[in-house]
């Protein structure tokens, strides 16, 4: 199977330039340009118009099949109806978690749900994880993710790795909870302590002990995010 960067770059290969594209596609030509080439991963919402615009199936797009004609004529199978369109219906809680100095966050699920590539999700959480999405709030990740981005958040994944990477960019994001206050941070176990760190150099890393840890509680780890959403 072709992967989705090269099936994307066969698909614009009919316009004369990226800014051809775009006009007629309605998406940004730096982010086609950047999707072309592998540099990014495409939100739901743009994977959903470019396999509408294109007039391809979801599955074709992502790569994940050789067969172009988009689901919505195509002949009705197992599959489709049990994954429409290719995308799993994610939850979206009520709830925003602290990136920096946030206020205090109650986790309320409500009755919506966004939807996310099947592809994707295969890739990112292993079969069956309880997975949901939930609003970043502050700026201590950036330029990470933005005030506001939205964070996809594998709730079945709440242990730290016993061994930390050697550069904090490389550590986890984790959404957790700290007396009431849902935060958003790197974390990684280093002895007996956490530390949590920010992106923000303007933040500095807060290190948990004792009473602290007794205190905190893991949601879960983000798998993905996106800041225009």
């Amino acid at each position: 199977m072709v992967d989705f960067p090269a099936r994307l770059k066969g698909l614009l290969a009919k316009y004369p330039s990226y800014a051809a594209a775009a006009s007629d596609l309605g998406i940004p030509a730096t982010t086609l340009a950047r999707l072309a080439r592998g540099a990014n991963d495409p939100g739901s919402d743009t994977l959903l118009k470019l396999a509408t615009r294109l007039n391809v199936s979801m599955s074709y797009l992502a790569g994940t099949s050789d067969d172009p004609t988009p689901t919505r004529l195509a002949k009705p199978s197992h599959r489709e109806k049990t994954a429409p369109l290719d995308v799993a219906r994610v939850p979206k809680l009520d709830v925003r978690a602290a990136a920096g100095a946030g206020s205090v966050n109650q986790m309320h699920a409500v009755n919506a749900t966004l939807p996310f590539p099947l592809w994707m999700l295969h890739k990112l959480a292993a079969p069956g994880a309880k997975v949901s999405f939930m609003r970043a709030s502050g700026d201590s990740m950036w330029p990470t993710f933005d005030d506001k981005a939205l964070l996809l958040v594998n709730e079945s994944e709440t242990e730290l790795p016993r061994m930390a990477p050697k550069a904090s960019g490389d550590l986890d994001i984790f959404v957790f909870l700290q007396e009431d206050n849902l935060r958003v941070k790197r974390l990684s176990r280093v002895g007996k302590e956490i530390v949590a760190t920010s992106d923000n150099r303007k933040y500095s890393p807060e290190i948990l002990r004792g009473p602290d840890l007794k205190r905190l509680k893991i949601i879960g780890r983000v798998i993905w995010w996106d800041n225009r959403l």
